[in-house]
């Protein structure tokens, strides 16, 4: 079994998760409605319009959420990639046992 690299899977999730906040905050400032009904959609029933905000973005909130996820998406990375060589070591040992 392949081992991760835990850092090049933590960059990876990093970008893959500071490119969906992209994408997400773009789409929120476009389509500020639309993205409310799509998401409240995911939530059966919970309806965000009660918690929106009116208060208009600065570009450090923008900042600091892109930075947050990209972190947390890069930690994430590197807890997975490290327990999934675990997880697979353990499985090769325990293959190799009669």
């Amino acid at each position: 079994m392949d081992k991760l690299n835990p850092l090049r899977t933590g960059s990876a999730l990093a970008l893959a998760a500071g490119t969906i906040s992209l994408i997400c905050a773009l789409a929120v400032f476009l389509f500020p409605d639309g993205m409310i009904n799509f998401v409240n959609a995911w939530f059966h029933g919970l309806d965000l319009n009660l918690i929106r905000s009116n208060k208009p973005w600065t570009l450090g909130e923008f900042t600091y959420g892109l930075f947050g996820a990209t972190i947390t998406g890069f930690l994430s990375g590197v807890i997975f990639a490290i327990s999934f060589n675990l997880v697979g070591s353990c499985y090769l040992a325990c293959q190799r046992t009669p």
